[in-house]
């Protein structure tokens, strides 16, 4: 007993030296780490703050919010442009190949880009909701024209944790929108409901959004600014648009189709049900989303790696870096998914009883979240090796298979037919992706390489 309490007293220092180094895995281990760390929280938050906005609201008014704030999430990565996932490519071969002119530039331009697209789809989506306002009903057109003012905070909040992420500023990059945000809102939906006494409304809660999402826009504007190389205030900025947009307009594309892809169920639960099924299935897909946190946190470190490794060449440091992300993820991903699928029912009734409708959906989103994250960084490498073209072609190829099947098996099966839809899409379309990657790119994705 007391050798092998010295050799863990020796061993623990051992592995901490070894992760302050600067290799492939030391660099990967240390920013999944903090990205995990910082998803695990805003998981927690975001948990935490919907079941507090589901309690304070009830089952109609949290639909109502839900599927406005649903559009929202899809306009905003339309408004982004595919500007955000350029970012991640650029930066850091810019700021390895010290760019300081294209790298300033680059930013510059992103900025400019996202501002007017939001502000734009902003106006249009207003006066759209304003022919549609019969339709929709007072409560949720209001609610709506609100969300139109969150669209440039969010799109512009994006940029900045795409930025920070290529900067490998990972804790910085998620805390305003994981800690900061959920945390003004649950502080103020509070205060409201304690003041008011009764049930908060749809419109507003949209309101404590803005106040919050506005706050962790201006946090991490400030750290942004830290990060930037000092190179930078003394380069003027080098504008190549066409090489940006060439790179951009296929995300932006693929961005429109990733969302339809994994938002058009509840947009379509909406149109054909009515949104407290919208609202009880959001939960459900909030929570099978759980599973994720593992690819999430290994592609914010990951996906600028592979943008650098690539751009120099270094293609066998590539592999063994996937190599090693591919199999944290797939551990996590398998005991993530089996501990949702026996607490399920316990963690939606957490949001009310009305919610617990939700389970045999949640079971089937997870098995298709199984099969997303064991197919690894599929995406992500495709876009930072050149290859977003493709990627686009693909995901807007099952986008478009996943609203055929959510038109036909929602009003046949309802919440079933939604998780069944997108479960199967999401397979198919990471199969695709993974054949494309093993057979063009010669990389090995998931985490049974050969060599690593």
């Amino acid at each position: 007993m007391s050798n092998t309490g010295v050799n863990i007293r020796l061993l623990i220092p051992r592995l901490w030296k070894k992760l302050q180094g600067g290799g492939i895995g030391p660099v990967l281990a240390r920013g999944a780490s903090a990205a995990f760390a910082v998803s695990i929280l805003g998981a927690v938050m975001a948990f935490g703050t919907n079941v507090l906005l589901a309690r304070l609201m009830g089952v109609t008014q949290y639909g109502i919010y839900i599927y406005a704030l649903t559009w929202i999430n899809l306009l905003v990565l339309v408004s982004q442009l595919g500007m955000n996932t350029s970012l991640l490519r650029f930066i850091p071969a810019y700021n390895a190949n010290a760019k300081w002119g294209l790298l300033r530039g680059v930013l510059t331009r992103s900025i400019q880009y996202v501002a007017l697209a939001s502000i734009l789809i902003g106006v249009a989506g207003t006066l759209v909701v304003r022919i549609i306002y019969e339709n929709i009903g007072h409560d949720q057109a209001i609610t709506f024209w609100l969300a139109f003012f969150l669209l440039p905070i969010l799109s512009l909040g994006g940029l900045r944790q795409a930025a920070l992420r290529a900067f490998k500023r990972i804790v910085q990059s998620g805390l305003p929108d994981s800690l900061f945000r959920p945390l003004v809102i649950v502080v103020l939906a509070s205060g409201v409901y304690a003041f008011s006494e009764k049930s908060l409304q749809a419109d507003q809660v949209m309101i404590l959004n803005i106040v919050a999402a506005m706050i962790a826009l201006i946090i991490g504007t400030l750290w942004l600014i830290k990060a930037l190389p000092p190179q930078l205030r003394v380069n003027k900025p080098i504008y190549t648009d066409i090489d940006w947009l060439k790179v951009s307009l296929p995300l932006f594309f693929m961005a429109g189709m990733s969302l339809i892809l994994h938002k058009t169920d509840i947009i379509m639960i909406g149109i054909f049900l009515d949104a407290e099924h919208a609202g009880v299935y959001a939960i459900a897909s909030r929570v099978a989303g759980l599973m994720s946190f593992g690819l999430a946190a290994a592609n914010t470190i990951v996906a600028p790696m592979i943008s650098e490794l690539y751009s120099t060449g270094q293609y066998q440091k590539l592999q063994k870096m996937i190599t090693y992300a591919a199999r944290g993820i797939g551990v996590f991903t398998l005991i993530m998914g089996l501990c949702l699928a026996i607490m399920g029912e316990f963690l939606l009734g957490l949001f009310g009883e009305d919610f617990i409708a939700g389970y045999i959906p949640l079971v089937i989103l997870i098995c298709g979240q199984t099969i997303n994250a064991l197919a690894g960084s599929v995406g992500f490498i495709m876009i930072m090796t050149g290859h977003q073209k493709q990627a686009a072609s693909i995901i807007g190829m099952i986008a478009m298979i996943n609203i055929i099947g959510n038109y036909i098996l929602i009003p046949l099966l309802g919440l079933l037919g939604a998780a069944i839809t997108t479960a199967v899409a999401t397979s198919l379309l990471n199969f695709i992706m993974l054949a494309y990657v093993l057979k063009r790119l010669n990389i090995n994705p998931t985490a049974f390489a050969c060599r690593a």
